[in-house]
């Protein structure tokens, strides 16, 4: 999964590009998961984009990849504007827009996170969301490893 998310990293990089916001890598441990590469890339590339969308200047996104318990775990961490308690549930809901600020200034159909739960759910994964209000959010995708 390195290739993964260094590929990852390099479009979060792109994206992030004069918004003032910095990506990196903080930990990278080398693990194979079983499935589709370019799903999987998807589902991690709506997260970064996210985060980068939703961090406002002098802010950082921060990517990691470990392993254990028989699962890798990949975390995008960033620290953007946050989200409500109430709102976590309803961010993973097809077309779910928090609010008409956020709608008018960022665009988007209200998908991505949506479309990343269902492809992590499919490889028999789990897409976590922890977040508060103006601290920034860390979304964790967690993947079986390969049977060797």
């Amino acid at each position: 999964m390195e290739p993964l998310l260094l590929d990852v990293f390099d479009v979060g990089v792109r994206l992030a590009q004069g918004t003032g916001v910095s990506v990196r890598i903080n930990d990278v441990t080398p693990v194979t998961v079983r499935g589709d590469t370019l799903a999987l890339r998807r589902a991690i590339l709506n997260l970064v984009e996210n985060a980068v969308k939703y961090t406002p200047a002098g802010g950082k996104v921060e990517l990691s990849l470990t392993s254990g318990e028989g699962h890798a775990s990949l975390v995008v961490q960033d620290t953007g504007i946050g989200i409500t308690r109430a709102d976590q549930a309803r961010v993973f809901e097809p077309f779910v827009r928090l609010d008409a600020a956020r709608a008018r200034e960022t665009g988007g159909t209200g998908l991505g996170l949506a479309i990343a739960r269902a492809i992590v759910l499919a490889h028999g994964g789990t897409l976590t969301l922890e977040s508060q209000p103006g601290a920034g959010s860390r979304f964790t995708v967690r993947l079986p490893l390969a049977r060797r």
